[in-house]
């Protein structure tokens, strides 16, 4: 088995070039190819931490070939690259499993969201907001330890993004996205022994003390390209399964069904979504709402990313 390397799988040369030095900052061999047949050829004989697949070869014909291979070869992490002519495909390429990471892009590809993903990959540094906010941002925190404080805090947020310049919309999609992450944590985190979730059926407008692991942690910043909205529980019971299944439903309603209520509205009011899972330890999700464009330039759907803490 050779070196650790990334493998590019794109029919476009000039987007593999692209990629291809983007992903060269890593320090790792960056291998390129055409197709799906030559890109199982190369996992034979390289160890990948990253494969990145172009949309159209994701969702063709032969991709539950090229990812059976993948999975034999220890391949964990998969990113599809999607333009917005593309977008109308994103229902499908959610229905995918093995597909862990969809980066929405405008042309050329977004260089940082690119850079962060394969280094948190590699480093096995998974955790933190400011990975994805310009050096020196700020980051405010707020321990949260009663689920009736939700409201106060959301409203602190969107009077605080207003208050930095931002549009009314920016401020009431971080709204949003903040009472939802807030939402699912404090309700659907909790697990017993069993694996059963302690406060799933709990209506959401009474007084739950949170102490000691039940505290759910609210960090937020804006860098002048994203406002960030990072929440985190300590029980780690968020699943990449349920979080994939979240995402693929195109009825955004909360249903009271338990894990992942709400996960599928907060992709849809933020331009990207991240998931930094540590098994039984510990769930992070991270909402970034992109405050440079207007609505009309905005992408028409949402990139997210799903890594999983690795044990040395």
């Amino acid at each position: 088995m050779g070196d650790a390397s990334i493998l590019i799988v794109h029919p476009d040369r000039k987007t593999q070039r692209t990629v291809q030095r983007i992903l060269g900052v890593t320090g790792h061999r960056v291998d390129m190819s055409d197709d799906l047949e030559q890109g199982i050829r190369l996992m034979q004989h390289n160890a990948p931490v990253l494969v990145v697949v172009d949309s159209t070869a994701a969702l063709s014909p032969h991709a539950d070939a090229f990812f059976r291979a993948a999975e034999s070869h220890g391949v964990t992490s998969i990113m599809t690259l999607i333009g917005a002519a593309a977008a109308d495909h994103v229902p499908k390429i959610l229905g995918l499993g093995a597909v862990t990471n969809l980066l929405v892009h405008p042309m050329p590809v977004l260089a940082e969201e690119l850079t962060v993903t394969a280094q948190k990959l590699i480093r096995r540094d998974i955790f933190g907001a400011e990975k994805y906010l310009l050096w020196g941002t700020e980051l405010n925190e707020r321990t949260i330890t009663r689920s009736t404080q939700r409201a106060h805090i959301v409203q602190e947020i969107s009077d605080a993004v207003r208050g930095r310049g931002q549009s009314a919309r920016v401020a009431s999609m971080a709204m949003l996205v903040a009472d939802e992450l807030i939402s699912n944590a404090v309700h659907n985190a909790a697990v017993d022994a069993n694996g059963t979730h302690l406060r799933k059926d709990m209506p959401r407008d009474i007084d739950i003390p949170l102490e000691g692991r039940d505290s759910v942690r609210l960090r937020w910043g804006c860098d002048a390209r994203y406002v960030a909205i990072e929440v985190s529980d300590q029980y780690g019971s968020l699943k990449r399964e349920t979080i994939l299944a979240s995402l693929s439903k195109q009825d955004v309603r909360d249903t009271g069904g338990g894990a992942g209520m709400g996960i599928s509205l907060a992709y849809r009011s933020c331009d990207h979504l991240v998931f930094n899972l540590a098994p039984g330890k510990r769930t992070e999700i991270i909402a970034l709402v992109d405050v440079r464009y207007p609505p009309t330039e905005r992408m028409p759907a949402s990139s997210y990313n799903v890594f999983v803490e690795k044990l040395s």
